[in-house]
């Protein structure tokens, strides 16, 4: 077991279904090994809603985007982490870790954590994204965690909601953003310049999701739209183009416009 020390880390959240025992398990199992005592959250299942008659589904805007429904899954994932926030801001609980029951943390995870604990830059959401090709077009360091990690910005909106940190704030504005869904929450995360959090992410990271084990999930998310008629499939093409115009454009000017506050934050730059 990885050595603890005097540093007071926040509550670390595990989102897990009370039937999926094994993972409860491996979680246990591998958080214990990094001197880490998780706090289980039951997961909502998405399987078990009713989608057409959802009152937090905004099924209309999300045809229009996207031309298909969201997953059960998807759903259930989004409602899981929705319930961990209103947790936060109803029982004021500063900060929080959370992780979903299928990842894998490196020896160093807990370190990183008190690390970011004595961090001195202010941050609201950070981010253990580091599957795919995240950092491979660029990223200021900001400020090391250690001597294997950085707390960084990057200028694209990754994928993947299995492993972050939050503050209150950033649970509270999550919160207004999803009381009608249209987008899974990984997306609701990554784009910062519409939620105006401060977001920042861990190169490289700690934590890894688990690609070969069944998600819960599942697949339904990659399927290609639905064969959606009438007025819905006039315009979604219009609104499908203004979705990646305006995320492409959120992206690079919130990149452009923090420039000169991260080189007077940041303890060390490296040109990429």
């Amino acid at each position: 077991m990885t050595g603890t020390s005097d540093i007071s880390l926040p509550p670390v959240f595990v989102i897990n279904r009370p039937k999926d025992t094994h993972r409860r398990q491996d979680m246990e199992e591998r958080l214990g090994k990094v001197g880490i005592i998780p706090v289980f959250f039951p997961a909502t299942d998405g399987y078990a809603l009713d989608i057409d008659t959802l009152p937090d589904y905004d099924r209309e805007r999300r045809l229009r985007y996207f031309g298909k429904d969201l997953g059960h899954g998807e759903i259930g994932c989004l409602l899981s982490h929705r319930a961990i926030y209103q947790k936060m801001v109803d029982e004021n609980i500063d900060r929080a870790v959370i992780l979903e029951d299928d990842v894998f943390l490196e020896d160093t995870f807990r370190q990183v954590l008190e690390n970011i604990e004595q961090v001195g830059i202010e941050w609201d959401v950070i981010r253990f994204v580091g599957h795919g090709k995240v950092f491979d077009i660029g990223y200021r360091q900001l400020a090391p965690l250690g001597d294997t990690h950085w707390l960084t910005r990057v200028p694209t909106s990754p994928s993947g909601a299995y492993a972050y940190m939050l503050t209150r704030k950033a649970a509270k504005t999550f919160l207004h953003f999803m009381q009608k869904n249209w987008v899974p929450v990984d997306i609701v995360h990554s784009r910062a310049w519409e939620t105006g959090l401060e977001t920042l992410l861990v190169q490289p990271s700690p934590v890894t999701p688990d690609l070969v084990s069944p998600s819960t999930i599942g697949d339904t998310r990659f399927e290609r739209p639905s064969a959606i008629t009438g007025l819905t499939k006039i315009v979604h093409p219009f609104y499908r183009f203004w979705y990646k115009l305006s995320n492409g454009a959120g992206k690079r000017l919130l990149y452009t416009f923090t420039a000169s506050r991260d080189r007077k934050s940041s303890r060390q730059d490296t040109p990429h």
